[in-house]
């Protein structure tokens, strides 16, 4: 059975890495959500939603993440979404969220518990900086996989290689908590 491997890259690289004029590598959390769809790959999203923030008061920075949270509780059952990452680069944060349509976005941001927040953000002033942007996936893209048994190259949705016929695991089929 296929084993995916969960480190960070190897001392070489990372050293290597390192040495490039603008690159660099902090500490972070790294918080991953799935949705209701979290079963598809990055090439289901119809749209790509980027945040971005960055604070300055104490008080500003608990009373968002309070918000956040409950706002993500809500998002574990947004028809449509399909996954997001947040982490900090220093004190740059970001949240990156794949959904299956931009509809299925702007329902979200919609909704009574977000615009409520977005309202709080304004007259509270949470953060120092904000960026929110939705993009549209123009042209699909097929995830590939590469065969471990052959050399061939077989599109995800296949399941089955195209050369040798050996059954493929698709990553985003297994529920996060779930060993390979």
């Amino acid at each position: 059975m296929i084993e995916l491997l969960t480190q960070p890259p190897p001392p070489e690289a990372s050293a290597k890495l390192a040495a490039i004029d603008g690159v660099r590598i902090v500490p972070t959390m790294l918080t991953t959500q799935e949705g209701p769809d979290g079963y598809l790959g990055p090439e289901a999203a119809g749209a790509v939603l980027i945040l971005h923030a960055t604070f300055v008061d104490e008080r500003g920075f608990q009373a968002f993440w309070a918000r956040a949270a409950a706002l993500f509780e809500q998002l574990s059952k947004a028809p449509g979404f399909i996954r997001r990452f947040s982490f900090a680069d220093g004190p740059l944060g970001y949240l990156i969220a794949f959904w299956r349509t931009p509809a299925d976005a702007h329902t979200f941001f919609s909704s009574d518990e977000h615009q409520a927040a977005m309202r709080d953000l304004y007259r509270e002033r949470w953060q120092y900086t904000h960026f929110a942007a939705l993009w549209e996936m123009t042209a699909p893209r097929q995830r590939v996989i590469f065969c471990q048994q052959c050399d061939a190259v077989t599109p995800t949705t296949d399941r089955v290689c195209t050369g040798c016929g050996a059954e493929l695991l698709d990553p985003f089929a297994i529920p996060s908590n779930a060993a390979c």
